[in-house]
C-alpha cells in the first residue's frame, strides 16, 4: 500500500475538528505537494444535511489557485463520518471531483478511538446500460435521486459487470442520478483506491 505523510499537527487537528463538529460532518483542505501534506484549512460545511454528508465551502476550494502559483497544490481533502467507519460512502464517491487529491476520512465513531484513512477517488464514465445495470444490482438510493452499488474486492464480480471488469479496478462504486423522468441518468464508476497514512514531521 503506498502511503501519504502528514505532519503530527495536521494528523491531530483532524481528529480534533473532526470531534468539535459531531454530530455534524466537517471538513476542509490540506496545502502539500505530491504525497506530502503542510498546512491545513479548516473549511465551512454548506451541506443541507450537515449531520450525514459535506460539501467544502467555495471560498476554500479557491485557495487551491493560490496554492498552485505558488508551486503547490490542494494534495487532499478531509472530512468526517460522525457516526460510521472511516470508509468513503456512495455519497463521498459521487462528490470526488478531484482525481488527483487525496480524499481523508476521520471516523469519530467512538470518540476515545478517532481513525484516520486516506483514500484516491478516481471517477470514470464506460459506456454501459444503465438500466440493466439498475435492473442486475441491488442498488440503494443514498441520497434523494441518488443511487449507488458498492462492488468489494472480495465478492465476486457480478455477470452484468464483467464486461468493465478489466478497465475499472477494485474495489469500486456505480453511482448515477435520475432525470426528472425517473431513469438513470449521469452513471458513473468511481475506484477507491487507499494509501497509508503515515506520520512526519
Amino acid at each position: 500500500m503506498q502511503a501519504i505523510t502528514l505532519p503530527q499537527t495536521i494528523y491531530d487537528e483532524i481528529i480534533a475538528h473532526a470531534l468539535e463538529g459531531k454530530p455534524e460532518e466537517i471538513c476542509g483542505i490540506l496545502r502539500g505537494r505530491g504525497t506530502e501534506a503542510f498546512e491545513l484549512f479548516r473549511a465551512k460545511n454548506i451541506a443541507p444535511e450537515r449531520i450525514e454528508n459535506y460539501d467544502v465551502d467555495p471560498q476554500t476550494l479557491m485557495k487551491q489557485f493560490a496554492f498552485e502559483e505558488a508551486g503547490d497544490e490542494m494534495m487532499g481533502i478531509y472530512h468526517s463520518h460522525p457516526v460510521s467507519v472511516a470508509w468513503p460512502s456512495a455519497t463521498d464517491a459521487w462528490n470526488a471531483h478531484y482525481p488527483d487529491t487525496f480524499y481523508l476520512i476521520c471516523s469519530t465513531e467512538y470518540d476515545d478511538g478517532p481513525i484516520l484513512r486516506a483514500f484516491r477517488m478516481v471517477a470514470s464514465y464506460p459506456e454501459v446500460n444503465g438500466d440493466a445495470l439498475r435492473q442486475a444490482l441491488p442498488f440503494r438510493e443514498v441520497r434523494q435521486g441518488l443511487f449507488g452499488y458498492y462492488q468489494a474486492a472480495d465478492r465476486s464480480t457480478p455477470r452484468v459487470l464483467h464486461p468493465v471488469a478489466a478497465d475499472v479496478a477494485l474495489p469500486f462504486y456505480v453511482v448515477f442520478t435520475v432525470d426528472d423522468a425517473g431513469a438513470v441518468d449521469e452513471l458513473r464508476f468511481v475506484e477507491v483506491t487507499e494509501y497509508r497514512v503515515e506520520i512526519g514531521e
